[in-house]
């Protein structure tokens, strides 16, 4: 009973960290600097910064003894961008600093402090 206990008290906490960032995608791109994003009202505030991410994957081989093959993937950051406007508790408007590409799909995170 004290083992279980004590394992939902760590998963409690170890979820309360989980949530120390928001995460979204990008919902609709309106022009190439502006997009709606799938963070809210409780999500993100006005004048937030953001920053964007790619997948880059690379083929890589786990030995030559096992001959099996995979993919390593790593989040990249490709830009930044600040929330102009607040839309609703799902979504709000971000325009984005310098050049980069993104797609509807494209990862974005609230930057952290």
């Amino acid at each position: 009973m004290k083992s279980i206990l004590t394992t939902l008290i760590l998963a409690f906490f170890l979820s309360g960290c989980a949530h120390s960032f928001m995460r979204g995608t990008v919902a609709m791109k309106i022009d190439d600097k502006t997009a709606h994003v799938c963070l809210g009202n409780n999500d993100v505030a006005l004048g937030d910064e953001v920053v964007f991410y790619a997948n880059k994957c690379n083929p890589s081989s786990i030995s030559d003894k096992d001959k099996i093959d995979y993919v390593k993937c790593n989040m990249e950051e490709i830009g930044y961008g600040e929330v102009t406007k607040i839309l609703n508790s799902h979504y709000s408007e971000v325009k984005t600093q310098g050049n980069f590409k993104m797609t509807e799909g494209t990862l974005v995170q609230k930057k952290k402090i």
